[in-house]
């Protein structure tokens, strides 16, 4: 508790009592939070199974994990909400959803959906540092995009538990290596538990010194300004949601039109589908 008040502040804080706004603040500040208690043990060994199976499919999609190894993509699994209707409903856990609308606001876009499996004493290519918006070296007032890692096993030391550099998402470059040492953080949550952090921020994955596999999977939610690593709609090839927010949730809203009638006719049915629905309210 700030005991002492402030002065020459304009605008305030976000109070306790706001909705989400410790986890807003936390992201403000140190650039990640942890949400626990968001899964419970029999989805976490339901989503575990079913990630090893979809890595097993997608390794033969390919031709072989070998492949995947050319390309540092092996214990990656790429959309498996395309795969296995349990991701789908993961993406939009509601506790998470309103973290991020509290944040990002009404209008968001899943960007991309990974699993990762992290075997016992294996380097990654996710354990170099890294942010999930790559390559960019500017940053933003405000977060562009938010990642959202559901942990199917505990992650903490031992697990190779994701390892952060707090407040590095408001540095436009990677510290210096002296920086890095003295203030690389690694996060302690337990399984169940969903990590919340800004997408610009510099983290990595651990490595794993136990003897069991430690999985993963990961969220990039953003603004609707950002491009889908994989285009989602056309992936499950599927007509569009009925729910509007979902719809453009993954993507269908925000597809680029493929021409100026295509465009013009979009519009027409948004302002229309807006117009009934402020009639039927």
């Amino acid at each position: 508790m700030n005991k002492f008040g402030a002065y020459g502040v304009i605008e305030p804080t976000l109070g306790p009592t706001a909705s989400n706004g410790r986890i807003a603040e936390d992201l403000v500040t140190c650039g990640y939070s942890i949400l626990p208690d968001v899964l419970s043990g029999p989805q976490l060994d339901e989503l575990s199974e079913k990630l090893d199976d979809i890595y097993k499919m997608q390794c033969a999609e390919i031709g072989g994990e070998h492949l995947l190894d050319e390309i540092l993509d092996a214990d990656i699994v790429r959309c498996p909400l395309a795969y296995d209707g349990a991701f789908l409903s993961l993406s939009v856990v509601p506790e998470v959803i309103s973290a991020l609308k509290s944040i990002l606001g009404d209008n968001i876009v899943l960007l991309m959906q990974n699993g990762v499996i992290n075997r016992p004493n294996r380097i990654q290519t996710q354990t170099r540092w890294h942010r999930d918006l790559n390559y960019q070296h500017w940053v933003s007032s405000a977060p562009l995009a938010i990642s959202v890692l559901f942990c199917l096993q505990d992650f903490n030391q031992e697990t190779g538990g994701t390892v952060v550099l707090p407040s590095s998402h408001k540095a436009p470059h990677l510290p210096l290596p002296h920086m890095i040492q003295e203030h690389e953080t690694q996060v302690e949550a337990p399984k169940g538990s969903a990590v919340i952090f800004d997408s610009m921020l510099f983290h990595r994955s651990g490595i794993n010194r136990s003897d069991h596999i430690r999985r993963g999977v990961n969220h990039v939610v953003g603004r609707p300004i950002l491009a889908q690593q994989i285009d989602i709609s056309a992936l499950l090839g599927q007509p569009p949601p009925e729910d509007a927010w979902l719809a453009g949730y993954l993507g269908y809203r925000w597809k680029p039109a493929a021409d100026v009638q295509a465009w013009r006719w979009q519009r027409l049915e948004q302002q229309r589908s807006a117009a009934d629905h402020a009639e039927r309210s």
